[in-house]
């Protein structure tokens, strides 16, 4: 079954913050994204930091707010900006769910998350 796993760059994430907020406030984002990394528990930085700006869209307050629950566990962002459609069903509801089914919700994740990566 295939697994959809978004590389992300510093590059795309620049690219992700411009598209997202004002320039007046572009600094003060990139100073936010600067706290998840450091942290010996902080997984796939720049993927963390591109789900915690889906999640945010374009809201400056909403950044904290994402950017604490990924300090906690960056499962919950990853999931809740990558696999929206599975997240939904659980991981017990998954594992009841025909193959097909679930690559089905697989895909249409996919293609969800793309569409919003590319978005200009």
């Amino acid at each position: 079954m295939n697994e959809f796993v978004p590389k992300i760059d510093d590059a795309t994430i620049e690219r992700l913050v411009q598209r997202d907020f004002v320039e007046e406030i572009t600094d003060r984002v990139r100073a936010l994204l600067e706290s998840y990394g450091p942290k010996p528990h902080h997984f796939d930085r720049n993927r963390v930091r591109a789900a915690v700006l889906k999640l945010a869209n374009g809201d400056l307050a909403e950044l904290p707010r994402q950017l604490a629950i990924a300090d906690m566990d960056f499962r919950d962002v990853v999931g809740a900006a990558e696999y929206p459609s599975q997240m939904k069903i659980g991981f017990v509801g998954l594992e009841r769910l025909a193959a097909a089914r679930l690559q089905e919700l697989r895909e249409q994740d996919w293609r969800e998350y793309s569409i919003w990566l590319s978005r200009t």
